[in-house]
């Protein structure tokens, strides 16, 4: 079934990503003015801190980590895509899911020929000029060359139920498991073409409803999703009437879904634009969530993240005089603060980080309202200095995460006694005052082999007494660096790994990732 919409009342301009965020960056501006963050952090560095192991656990498995399949738009970043250096730079990673296609571009792309729908409204005229198209036999190559998972993002926008049932299909006959679909990206966008064709949450989900059903018939084993928006900061009340009923009327109405898919970015303060801020970033995004969107999500269905990250320099009136952030080894330790307490909620059922290749913007890696960012990259696209393939702040600390999962992992939180906090001023959830420093998790697998993951975003080293799980001779390896650090974008910068034996105490240096292993 194709969604049903009227072509001539479609408005002449559709409303970007950037448009769209420019009434949230504003009422930010307003709650923020005025306040002042906390300067220090909370504790001595000198302090013993003991770790402990909560009781609560959950099991997680491979098909947990992913990335987003993008960026894709320019003709530069799309021949990447089937360039042998990349795909080993992306296997190398140990991501167990790929997010098929990309997000808004899966909306306006035919999967048939790998070209973008260039009508008016998408924001992707002139993209397929001297592009090498990606299609789906490229996908399914790169699946194999990974080893990932895909997720299929369906086009629910500009395509037919028929139509995408014919891709799974198809994706099907070229190896990839149908295990994972995605009914749309973002639709609760107020772009022109999204508004039109489902007005509310409820004509979204009553229309997900059949394509929920015939999916099913086909592909009964797969789990579904659908768009959700993140309405946990209270600035949603900027974004209208629309975007604020969206998550009500599609709970009330959707039928048979598995999950909800939400897309959480949050903006560090671009005026105080501090470490802290930023190496907090993503534990205040995370606290925002669990306590407000979490609780509200129906009985039954999972979250899934199918896109998160700081977000970056948006082209936003507060936004555009500020310099554009760059990908730091903070941002980093921001981010996989973020996927470790993702993997630690058992209501969530995948963490896919955007995104897998990015690079300097420029005219041409434009498109669907967004354009290139330095700051996303997993891998370098090689643009404005940065290396070919490069192993960006981001791989370093979320490479570690992806390979310490198997199939069957019993996954538990591990807390600081007493804990520590640090100072943070952010746009995006608005918020300024103190963020949790620490963030920890024990991974067991079902061979009984164990991986504690301590992740210390806190401007002074930590000196801790293990808890008796972890104690005895075991191997301790240590990514750490200036948290200005910037590897594959400033010639020079590394991430440094440090091996040792950790007995019964362990000392993580300031802005630090570590890993303890069993075996």
């Amino acid at each position: 079934m194709r969604p049903r919409v009227n072509e001539s009342k479609l408005p002449h301009r559709a409303i970007s990503r950037r448009a769209f965020g420019a009434s949230v960056i504003g009422a930010a501006a307003v709650y923020t003015m005025g306040r002042t963050a906390p300067t220090t952090s909370a504790g001595p560095a000198s302090s013993p801190y003991r770790l402990v192991a909560q009781e609560m656990s959950r099991t997680a498995g491979r098909e947990f980590f992913g990335v987003n399949g993008a960026r894709i738009i320019s003709a530069q970043n799309a021949a990447q895509w089937h360039a042998r250096g990349f795909r080993d730079a992306l296997a190398a990673t140990g991501t167990g899911l790929l997010r098929v296609q990309g997000g808004t571009t899966s909306q306006w792309l035919d999967w048939r020929t790998g070209l973008f729908d260039e009508h008016e409204g998408g924001g992707f005229a002139g993209r397929n000029d001297g592009r090498t198209p990606l299609l789906l036999s490229d996908w399914a190559e790169l699946v194999g060359h990974t080893g990932a998972t895909p997720i299929f993002d369906l086009n629910v926008a500009n395509s037919t139920l028929d139509d995408q049932l014919d891709m799974l299909r198809h994706a099907q006959q070229l190896g990839m498991p149908v295990r994972y679909v995605e009914l749309g990206n973002e639709l609760w966008m107020p772009m022109a073409r999204y508004s039109e064709v489902y007005p509310t949450g409820a004509d979204y989900a009553r229309t997900m409803n059949e394509w929920i059903t015939a999916i099913r018939r086909e592909f009964p084993h797969a789990r579904i999703g659908v768009a959700a928006a993140d309405d946990s900061s209270v600035l949603g009340t900027a974004l209208g009437d629309r975007f604020r009923a969206w998550n009500d009327q599609l709970y009330g109405t959707i039928r048979g879904a598995d999950a909800v898919v939400i897309h959480p970015y949050w903006i560090v303060d671009p005026v105080t634009a501090d470490v802290s801020s930023t190496a907090s970033g993503g534990v205040v995004q995370w606290t925002q969530l669990a306590q407000r969107l979490l609780p509200k999500v129906p009985t039954g269905m999972e979250i899934w993240f199918t896109e998160y990250n700081q977000m970056g320099r948006e082209d936003l009136p507060l936004l555009r005089n500020f310099p554009a952030p760059q990908q730091t080894w903070a941002v980093a330790l921001s981010v996989a603060s973020f996927t470790l307490r993702a993997l630690l909620d058992p209501r969530v059922g995948m963490a896919v980080m955007h995104c897998a290749l990015n690079g300097a913007p420029t005219a041409t890696t434009g498109g669907g309202g967004t354009t290139n960012q330095p700051l996303h990259a997993l891998i370098s696209d090689g643009s404005g200095g940065s290396e070919l393939f490069g192993r960006t702040a981001l791989n370093w600390a979320l490479t570690p995460l992806y390979r310490s999962l198997d199939d069957s992992t019993t996954v538990r939180a591990l807390r600081l006694d007493p804990g520590i906090e640090s100072p943070a001023a952010l746009l995006v959830p608005a918020y300024t005052g103190l963020a949790e420093a620490f963030t920890g998790a024990e991974l067991t697998s079902a061979a009984g082999d164990t991986v504690a993951v301590l992740i210390n975003a806190a401007d002074r080293p930590l000196r801790i007494a293990l808890p008796p799980s972890l104690i005895g001779a075991r191997q301790a390896t240590t990514y750490t660096a200036a948290p200005t650090a910037a590897p594959a974008f400033v010639p020079g910068d590394t991430i440094s790994e440090i091996r040792t034996v950790a007995a019964d105490t362990i000392e993580l240096p300031a802005y630090s990732e570590t890993l303890i292993r069993s075996s």
